[in-house]
């Protein structure tokens, strides 16, 4: 018995398991893992699956079933599943829609929050934990004495304040981009958010704090920036993807070209 039609008998195997082809709506793969999306997860004979040849864990995540099968494994067992199943050329972002699309609200609120942060968290756990050791290298005489090392200290410092510096504006990008906006403009108001012509929210209930006051329509308006302002700066992102996506549909496509910089570049030659 050759390779293929080994993953055959375990394709089928795992097509009967899962409770049939019909209850398989999306199949992809990640490094190590088979991903099905399921109509029905209460149809899974997990103890079964964790018996069939070569299958090495099985656990189920929301609708998403997940076989374990290895690195280089998992390609070739793939390849031969989603097409025994009429699945195949799909994503595992298609997959992780499909998936998505099943969550109740609440669950995909938290999904949401989930992919704007995290792609920040670790950049964020990893300053804070740079800005405790040098700060307590910081107070060591050895480290005060000597230029050498005060100066890599300093360095080494300033690098881990400078996410906390321009939080918002990185919430916000990344909050733009989670919502279907382009990522850039998102960008562009976060650096808005924090521009240096705006009082720093940190100063305010401080003596001599007095921001400029515009006066909009009656409305008015204090000329204050948003440091620390992280859930504004999520709401401006959801808020800016939102009016992106609007104006790309609406706007007709020959006021898009001439607002490109194809348009420009081409005209130039």
């Amino acid at each position: 018995m050759n390779k293929s039609e080994k993953y055959l008998i375990i394709s089928k195997g795992i097509t009967r398991l899962v409770g049939g082809d019909e209850n398989i709506q999306g199949v992809a793969h990640c490094a190590t893992r088979l991903r099905i999306v399921l109509k029905d997860t209460s149809l899974v004979q997990n103890k079964e699956l964790e018996d069939v040849e070569l299958v090495k864990g099985v656990f189920i995540v929301g609708s998403q079933l997940q076989i374990i099968f290895g690195a280089g494994l998992v390609n070739d067992i793939y390849a031969v599943f989603s097409k025994y199943v009429h699945k195949e050329n799909m994503s595992l972002e298609d997959v992780k829609t499909q998936a998505n699309a099943k969550q109740n609200p609440i669950q995909k609120l938290i999904k949401s929050l989930s992919d704007v942060f995290g792609d920040i968290i670790p950049a964020i756990l990893v300053a804070a934990l740079l800005m405790g050791l040098t700060g307590v290298l910081g107070k060591w005489d050895l480290v005060q004495e000597n230029e050498t090392l005060y100066a890599i200290n300093r360095l080494a410092n300033l690098a881990s304040t400078g996410i906390f510096a321009i939080l918002p504006m990185v919430v916000c990008y990344s909050s733009t981009k989670r919502y279907g906006g382009r990522a850039i403009l998102g960008m562009v108001v976060g650096a808005i958010m924090l521009d240096a012509s705006l009082a720093n929210a940190y100063s305010i209930g401080t003596e001599g704090f007095n921001p400029e006051v515009l006066n909009l329509f009656g409305l008015q308006i204090q000329m204050v920036g948003f440091q620390g302002g992280i859930i504004i700066a999520l709401m401006m992102g959801w808020v800016v993807a939102t009016l992106d996506k609007f104006f790309q549909r609406v706007i007709p496509d020959v006021v898009k070209l001439l607002g490109s910089s194809n348009f420009v570049v081409d005209r130039a030659f």
